[in-house]
This record gives structure tokens, C-alpha cells and sequence, in this order.
């Protein structure tokens, strides 16, 4: 089975904001008996968690970034376009097509799910274009 560092990375990271949080839940159910320099000990330690938690998603982020390259420049246009087109747009139904567009378009990258991706600008683009009258 193929290694995705992206769904690793999210998992770390969701593994150390866990962590962090049950060091501050800790560190203030226990408050009272944990000496000023123990519960500074505790605070920092769960920041230093957080950061890493943050660092994780960041790379996370970066491995996504990397797969999407061949489809930035037409996810920068659609998404550019949707919001040109939401600021001067005048059909309820039209707007909401779109919204639900770029919203497939933003969870399939934040997924990393590039096989739907192009799929997604494409119907973001589609949602955007003028309805043809018959």
C-alpha cells in the first residue's frame, strides 16, 4: 500500500493537537495540586504540541500544494472568477450552484484528492458560465 503523506501528516497532526489538549486539560484539572513551575512546565509543553500540530498541517498543506501544481493556474482563474461573479450576481440559484462548486472544489484539494480536483474546477467553471436561454 502507497504511503500519502498528506493523509499522515493530518493525522500527526490531529495526533498532537490531541495531545495538547489533554496536557491542558490536565494541567488545569490538576491546577491546584501542581507547583507555579510544574504548571508552566505543562502550558509550555502543550504549545510546543500545538506547534508541531501546526507544522504537521503545514507540511501537510505543502504535499498538497505540490500534487495540485498542474491544476493551480486554473483553480486561481475559477476561484477568481466565481468571486467576480458572486460580488455582481443578481440569481439566487446561480449563486448557490456556484458556492456548492468552489465548496466540492476546496474539500477535494484540502483532501488531496487529485483525481477530483479537475473534475471540480471544471464544474466550478461550468456553475460560473452563462445560462443559456432556449
Amino acid at each position: 500500500m502507497p504511503i500519502d503523506p498528506v493523509k499522515q501528516a493530518e493525522e500527526l497532526a490531529q495526533i498532537f493537537f490531541g495531545l495538547s489538549n489533554a496536557t491542558d486539560d490536565f494541567r488545569l484539572h490538576n491546577f491546584n495540586a501542581l507547583s507555579a513551575a510544574r504548571q508552566q512546565q505543562l502550558k509550555e509543553q502543550a504549545q510546543a504540541l500545538d506547534t508541531r500540530g501546526q507544522q504537521c498541517t503545514a507540511d501537510a498543506l505543502g504535499a498538497i500544494l505540490q500534487g495540485i501544481q498542474p491544476h493551480l493556474a486554473d483553480i486561481k482563474q475559477a476561484t477568481k472568477d466565481a468571486q467576480d461573479a458572486l460580488a455582481h450576481l443578481n440569481d439566487v440559484v446561480k449563486g448557490l450552484a456556484i458556492v456548492d462548486a468552489a465548496v466540492a472544489l476546496v474539500g477535494s484539494i484540502m483532501a488531496g484528492d487529485m483525481g477530483s480536483i479537475a473534475d471540480n474546477v471544471r464544474g466550478l467553471f461550468e456553475a460560473i458560465s452563462p445560462t443559456e436561454k432556449s
